[in-house]
């Protein structure tokens, strides 16, 4: 019985040494399944600033890729290029339909014309004016001259005596006749005012302004018709077409129509983690490895680093990316010599002790 009670002690005691060393077994398989950090660095023994750092990074351009996209909106009507063409700067690479933009043009356009015709007959308005001047002054001299001589016939009349009646009778009607002239030279004399009045150098402005409205209204129709359509801005190569003709392109920008590479000195772009950010610094000699072919080697050293930690940066617009990790970025540039390498292309970078 002594010896049962002991065995039945001694079980649990078993049994947690097993949990124990199952937990334990567990946890070094998974440590070592673990992924292999992205950055490889000299024994962690070792601080000095000297030591390599290894770390991956991608090729890519100065400016990188180039994302392009019509400025107005509308339905692609042609592709121009083709994928890996290389064209010289002003190439048009996609053309949207564009009836609604020629149109507004020409409506621009006869707007223009009539601007112009508009300020050529107002800068004739100073000559106009005196003419009309001269002319109404005229009218009013003639208007005041028949009104004299009305007023001297009424006083003729009035001193000369005849019937009664009839004496009457053509005082009114010389009165009345006055009146008449007297309202005619008035407004002779209003009129005549009215165009001395008359603001020719501001009619000058009015249609100089309009004029600029009309050149700004067809520069902006011209502009419009210009941005159905896509061009390179510089030497290059069509990396991809990412639409095709019948595809409606709207108004926010979302997906690229294009992508284009601008001919340029091409760098790698490679991240540095916090922990060894110290070991890297501007001139440093760079060891460059194609990741696929180890052999195959590039020499070149560190053009720049980031002033500041961030997300890692998309080359080709590839989601897949991880960017929520913070870097500081290190722009590499290679010696003149290799052929170009492929955008995109992934490398092992190594930066400080190169191997000869």
């Amino acid at each position: 019985m002594r010896c049962f009670s002991l065995a039945l002690a001694r079980g649990p005691l078993w049994l947690v040494v097993l949990v124990t060393v199952g937990i334990a077994l567990m946890a070094g398989n998974l440590l070592g399944r673990r992924p292999a950090p992205a950055l490889a660095v000299a024994p962690a023994d070792s601080t000095s600033a000297t030591e390599a750092v290894v770390c991956f990074g991608s090729v890519d351009l100065e400016h990188g890729v180039t994302s392009l996209l019509p400025l107005q909106p509308g339905r692609v009507a042609e592709i121009l290029v083709r994928e890996n063409q290389a064209v010289p700067a002003g190439t048009e690479l996609l053309r949207l339909e564009d009836r609604a933009a020629r149109s507004r043009l020409l409506e621009a356009e006869a707007a223009l014309k009539l601007s112009r015709l508009q300020l050529d007959q107002a800068r004739k308005g100073p000559e106009q004016k005196r003419d009309r001047v001269a002319q109404q002054q005229s009218l009013v001299d003639a208007a005041g001259a028949r009104l004299a001589a009305a007023r001297q016939v009424l006083a003729q009349r009035q001193k000369v005596g005849q019937i009664p009646v009839i004496h009457a009778i053509d005082v009114a009607a010389s009165e009345v006749h006055i009146r008449e002239l007297e309202a005619l030279a008035r407004s002779e004399t209003l009129r005549l005012a009215e165009l001395k009045a008359r603001d020719v150098d501001a009619e000058i402005r009015h249609a100089e302004y309009d004029l600029a409205v009309a050149e700004a209204r067809h520069e902006q129709a011209r502009l419009a018709l210009e941005e159905c359509s896509v061009r390179a801005s510089q030497p290059g190569t069509v990396l991809r077409i990412l639409v095709g003709p019948g595809d409606v392109l709207g108004a926010e920008r979302g997906q690229p129509a294009l992508l284009f590479a601008a001919d340029g000195p091409q760098v790698i772009r490679t991240t540095v983690e916090q922990e060894f950010a110290p070991r890297v610094q501007e001139g440093k000699a760079v060891l460059v490895q194609d990741e696929a072919d180890p052999a195959v080697s590039y020499r070149g050293h560190v053009a720049q680093v980031a002033l500041w930690y961030s997300q890692r940066r998309p080359v080709l617009h590839d989601p897949s990316q991880m960017s929520d990790v913070r870097t500081l970025e290190c722009v590499i540039v290679l010696e003149p010599g290799p052929p170009r390498l492929r955008l995109g292309q992934a490398v092992r970078v190594t930066i400080g002790t190169v191997p000869p």
